[in-house]
This record gives C-alpha cells, sequence and structure tokens, in this order.
C-alpha cells in the first residue's frame, strides 16, 4: 500500500514516549572510573578496528545479527530481520523523513499487518466495499509497476544522439545570468503570500512603471534590487536571480520570451508574473558547451521517450461513448417524451406545482 497510509497512522496513533523508570543499579552513586596510569613514554592505545565498532541502523543491524531481538509488542519478540522487513515497502525518503521516529513507524507498520490479518479472518476482504477497493488498490499498483517496466524497455533502446541534438538546438544553450526586481501584490479574495505586501495591483504596476523609469534616468539597478524588490532572498544579493538557459523548462514563458531577446547589461519593462511584475537585466550571456549540456540533453531525451511510450499505452484506451444516456451525470428530470403507444394527455404534460414550504 502506498506510504501516506503509514503515514497517517504514525501521526494519528502514536503514543507519546514515557521516560522510563530509573533501575536500581542507576540510582545507586556511580563510581568514578579507574584511570590508567601510562608511562611518560609509552604509545597510545590503537584505535578500534572496523570490526569492533557497533553496527547502527536498520540494515546494518540486520545484516550482523538477523536474529537479534530489537523490540517486543503485544508480548511478542521482533528480531532485527523482521523489523526491517517493515520498514522496507516505505520509500527511501519516508524512511529518512521518520528517521527519529523509527520505534513507532515499526509499531504501526505491525499493527497494521496484524489488524490486516485479523480482518482476514473475518472474511472483510471478500465484503463490499472493501473487497472492491482492495481491487481498485491493486489495480493501481500494478498499473505503475507496469509503466515503470515500460520507461525501463524505453531507456534500453537506442534513442537521438545528444551530441546531434545539441548541434540542432543551439538556441537552447545560451546561458544567461539574471538580476531581478520583483513588485508584489495580493490578487482580491486571496490570503497574502507575504505578509509584508499589501499593494493592490494597480499599485504594484505604478511602483514597477516608477521603478522601470529611474533605471532607464541612470539609477544604479543593483541598489534600487537592495532597496526596493519584494523578494528579500535575491534582493540581499543586488538582485541576483542566478544563471538560466533558454532551454530551461521551468521558466515562466513571459519571462522567457523577454530573457532571449536582451544583450547584456539591457534591463526588461515590468513582465507580468503571478503576484506581481518583474523587471529582469541580463548581466551576462555565454554559451553552454555540450560537455556541459551533455547530462540535461540525456535526461530530457529519455523523459521525452518515456513519455513517447506512455502515451502510445494510454492512447489504446481512449474511451468511444456509445450511450451517451449513460454517462449523463445531470440530476435534471429527464423531459417528458411522447411515447406512440400511449401518448400524453395536455393536462399531464403541464408541470405540477410545488408544495409550500413549511
Amino acid at each position: 500500500m502506498k506510504s501516506s497510509v503509514f503515514i497517517t497512522l504514525l501521526v494519528l496513533c502514536s503514543a507519546p514516549l514515557w521516560s522510563q523508570g530509573t533501575s536500581t543499579s542507576a540510582q545507586a552513586t556511580p563510581t568514578p572510573p579507574v584511570q590508567p596510569t601510562t608511562a611518560p613514554n609509552a604509545p597510545a592505545p590503537a584505535p578500534a578496528s572496523s570490526a569492533q565498532l557497533k553496527p547502527r541502523g536498520p540494515e546494518a543491524v540486520a545484516q550482523r545479527d538477523p536474529n537479534r531481538v530489537v523490540a517486543v509488542i503485544d508480548g511478542k519478540q521482533i528480531t532485527a530481520q523482521q523489523a526491517l522487513d517493515l520498514l522496507k515497502p516505505l520509500p527511501p525518503q519516508e524512511r529518512q523523513r521518520f528517521q527519529s521516529q523509527l520505534p513507532q513507524l515499526v509499531q504501526q507498520i505491525y499493527m497494521q499487518h496484524q489488524i490486516a490479518d485479523e480482518a482476514t479472518k473475518l472474511n472483510l476482504d471478500q465484503q463490499s466495499p472493501w473487497k472492491e477497493q482492495l481491487q481498485m488498490a491493486r489495480a493501481n499498483i500494478l498499473t505503475q509497476a507496469y509503466f515503470n517496466q515500460m520507461s525501463k524497455n524505453a531507456s534500453s533502446t537506442p534513442g537521438q544522439d545528444p551530441k546531434q541534438y545539441y548541434d540542432s538546438h543551439q538556441d537552447e544553450f545560451d546561458q544567461v545570468k539574471l538580476s531581478g526586481i520583483i513588485i508584489g501584490f495580493n490578487p482580491p479574495g486571496t490570503s497574502a503570500s507575504n505578509p509584508n505586501v499589501t499593494r493592490s495591483e494597480q499599485e504594484a504596476q505604478q511602483k514597477a512603471d516608477d521603478l522601470e523609469k529611474k533605471i532607464k534616468a541612470g539609477n544604479d539597478f543593483t541598489a534600487l534590487a537592495r532597496t526596493e524588490s519584494d523578494n528579500k532572498q535575491s534582493a540581499a544579493k543586488g538582485g541576483d536571480l542566478g544563471t538560466f538557459t533558454t532551454g530551461d523548462a521551468g521558466l515562466p514563458p513571459s519571462v522567457k520570451d523577454v530573457m532571449v531577446k536582451l544583450q547584456s547589461g539591457q534591463v526588461s519593462e515590468p513582465i507580468r508574473i503571478p503576484n506581481g511584475f518583474l523587471i529582469i537585466k541580463v548581466d551576462s550571456r555565454t554559451k553552454q558547451s555540450f560537455d556541459q549540456a551533455r547530462a540535461g540533453i540525456v535526461q530530457k531525451l529519455q523523459n521525452e521517450k518515456n513519455q513517447a511510450a506512455l502515451k502510445q499505452e494510454v492512447d489504446k484506451y481512449k474511451i468511444q461513448v456509445q450511450d451517451p444516456d449513460f454517462f449523463n451525470a445531470s440530476t435534471a428530470p429527464a423531459p417528458n417524451i411522447p411515447s406512440l403507444q400511449k401518448p400524453t394527455s395536455p393536462q399531464a404534460s403541464q408541470p405540477q406545482p410545488k408544495p409550500p414550504a413549511q
């Protein structure tokens, strides 16, 4: 099942960690260790070898001693290998996210398995709606597995040569270092994404236009970015936004269209972006070499192959509706269609009055 099930149970069901009682031996006054006497010229003790280091973490402990008891749940001993097997279905990023809560995570997954077994004994997996939901979950998982396998198969087939792509798409490999001034606004009826920005879109447009005039009059772009930009992170760096390539799919089209036309040192007019206006300056333009671009090209071509393979598969299952009435989700009553066998009387065709509201 998906890891979200585990996460939800962990949040809803995890019990607080109660402090353990102090043992009798811990209450006794500890005896200070006796420091060994070492001759002045005696060599320092050799460091412990890696074989003497204590293994830590689920994989390391299970590999060293799979039968080692690492927990007890409901009176049952859980070995290192059993605990690791419980954690294996979780994606690595989820394991890392709950690294500090692994005991509770193992507890919740173990509990799920036990309760699922009890539900199976009651034949709940054969009753509606659980039976249909289990079938749907199984179909979803296997569909994802199938698409993953298709992607692997597509990866193994030869594709376009990266160098050929680089040579024929030179316009995608210009590297542009940008600085920017962002003037934000809050659309009506929305919560403020930046609590320090309270201006309307019209006010933001006016401020951006005023800044453009100041820049054209010779005011320093970097200084204005530090004092006027609403993006505090870039403002602290004089408006530095970083370096982008003209083929970067993450660039908003409105910004990309302006960026490709500007030469080094030129400044744009205010560009409308979500919740703001952006004035950009091209600090420098360089060409990305093939060696620098190669990894990105390979990934791009692979993604295109994967998407093409998946689209070809999905297109096979496009539906052709034969009976629109079956798919009509309207709740309005169907119109009275006169029947040749049983004609509708004029009186019956009149709408009936609604009962008065109580």
